[in-house]
């Protein structure tokens, strides 16, 4: 379904390109998700050091909890204030490119350990007014080039042990790990457009406060 959309846009953004169609559908829709990528992958780069130093700091548990539990409430708050959603998506905001900017720095969150990315793109498009559906999807959309790149990367940062033996177990592990990401994420965002944040942001809430308990035990 969703690789169709991929697909079908970029015929339309050749099309738009070439002069052959004045529709700007396609080529809107890859420039929000250039513009919703960007941010990431810039304080990703840029702050790839300290996110490491988080990574292995003794208070890691504590970063979680507080993640895990922060989230949460704003997860329920975001919930609280939209209400249920009745109305039709064409009803709602289009994103355009103000809003992909957006959602593109609030996805940096993700590189907190204990943030979901998808909770983090999806909680920004909603509180923009975007549907719940085109929330979704688009974060999904985001998803994709996100995963895709930084596998090439891990495997142009690790260059060095690649030989005749490694290279196949490391693009055999990229591989089989891009693919449960995407089916995880593909999940996780078809779970959230028939149900709302409440729940999940509660689990959360819940989850943070043990964890915090636990470390300060």
């Amino acid at each position: 379904m969703y690789y169709k959309k991929f697909y079908e846009h970029a015929k339309e953004s050749v099309s738009y390109f070439k002069g052959d169609a004045d529709s700007k559908v396609g080529y809107d829709f890859y420039r929000n998700i250039f513009f919703g990528i960007v941010p990431i992958l810039f304080f990703g780069f840029v702050l790839k050091s300290k996110l490491d130093t988080i990574k292995s700091s003794p208070e890691l548990l504590l970063i979680l909890g507080i993640s895990w539990l922060v989230g949460g409430l704003i997860m329920v708050f975001i919930e609280w204030k939209k209400g249920t959603e009745h109305t039709d998506s064409s009803t709602h905001r289009q994103i355009g490119v103000k809003d992909s900017i957006l959602i593109g720095i609030f996805q940096c969150f993700a590189l907190i350990p204990g943030v979901s990315r998808s909770a983090a793109t999806i909680i920004t498009a909603r509180a923009l007014g975007v549907s719940k559906k085109d929330s979704a999807e688009f974060s999904f959309f985001l998803a994709l080039p996100v995963l895709t790149l930084a596998g090439f990367y891990k495997l142009y940062k690790h260059r060095a042990i690649l030989n005749e033996e490694t290279i196949g177990i490391l693009l055999f592990g990229s591989l089989i790990s891009f693919f449960i990401c995407y089916f995880i994420i593909r999940l996780f965002i078809s779970f959230l457009r028939r149900r709302s944040f409440f729940s999940f942001g509660v689990y959360r809430i819940i989850l943070g406060i043990l964890v915090i308990l636990y470390f300060y035990k």
